[in-house]
C-alpha cells in the first residue's frame, strides 16, 4: 500500500517564530535559536529575553512542536520537556503536528533532502542562502503512512540521534586521550621519572 501524498499545512500547523524580543520589556522568555539545537537533537545555550507584550500560550514551545531553520535549513529540533514554555526567535519556524502524525516521524521528513527539496523547487532560487517561508514549508508534500509506521520510523531517527550524539562524544574523548598521551610522552619520553 503506497502512503498517502498530503500538504504539510493539512498535517501540521506552520507558525513563524516570535518577533518583539529585544533587551527591555516586562514579560521574560527564554529564546530557542538556530543555533541553540545539534544535528542530534540536544538543547545548548538558550538566550533570555524580553517583550513588552506577553505571548499567547499558542505561541509558546509545546511538546511535540518541530523547530526548522528558515534560512539553508538542515536538521531540526523536535521539542522536549527541556524547552516547553520558551518560543522560537523569528530566524525559526514552528511545525506543530496534527494528532495523526508522529512529531518525530516528521522530524524525520523535515530532515529529508527531497522533502526539503521542494521548498527549494517551488522557489525557483538558486540563491546560495535558502530561505524558507511559512507558505513554502506549509506546502510541501510529505508522505503519511499509518501512525503505528510513523512511530517506528520515528523512533529510528531518534535512535540514529542517540548513537550519532555518543560517537561524537566517544571522538572528542578519543581525541583527548590521545593529546594528553602524546603530550606525556613528548615532555617526558614516556617514561616514568
Amino acid at each position: 500500500m503506497r502512503p498517502i501524498e498530503r500538504r504539510l499545512g493539512e498535517v501540521a500547523e506552520v507558525m513563524a517564530g516570535m518577533t518583539g524580543l529585544g533587551d527591555v520589556g516586562n514579560y521574560r522568555y527564554g529564546v530557542v535559536q538556530p543555533n541553540s539545537f545539534s544535528d542530534t537533537g540536544t538543547i545548548g545555550a538558550v538566550e533570555w529575553q524580553k517583550r513588552n507584550d506577553e505571548v499567547s500560550e499558542k505561541q509558546k514551545l509545546m511538546v511535540g512542536d518541530i523547530l526548522v531553520k528558515r534560512l539553508n535549513p538542515s536538521f531540526v529540533h523536535v521539542v522536549d520537556l527541556e524547552t516547553v514554555g520558551m518560543v522560537a526567535s523569528q530566524n525559526l519556524l514552528v511545525v506543530r503536528p496534527g494528532g495523526d502524525v508522529d512529531p518525530h516521524y516528521l522530524g524525520y521528513l523535515l530532515e529529508q533532502k527531497e522533502i526539503l527539496g521542494q521548498v527549494e523547487h517551488v522557489t525557483g532560487s538558486a540563491a546560495a542562502i535558502k530561505a524558507v517561508s511559512v507558505k513554502k514549508l506549509a506546502g510541501i508534500t510529505i508522505p503519511i503512512i499509518p501512525i503505528v509506521e510513523q512511530q517506528k520510523v520515528g523512533a529510528i531517527w531518534k535512535l540514529s540521534r542517540q548513537r550519532k550524539q555518543l560517537l561524537n562524544k566517544y571522538m572528542a574523548e578519543n581525541d583527548r586521550l590521545v593529546s594528553m598521551l602524546a603530550s606525556k610522552i613528548i615532555s617526558g619520553g614516556g617514561k616514568e621519572k
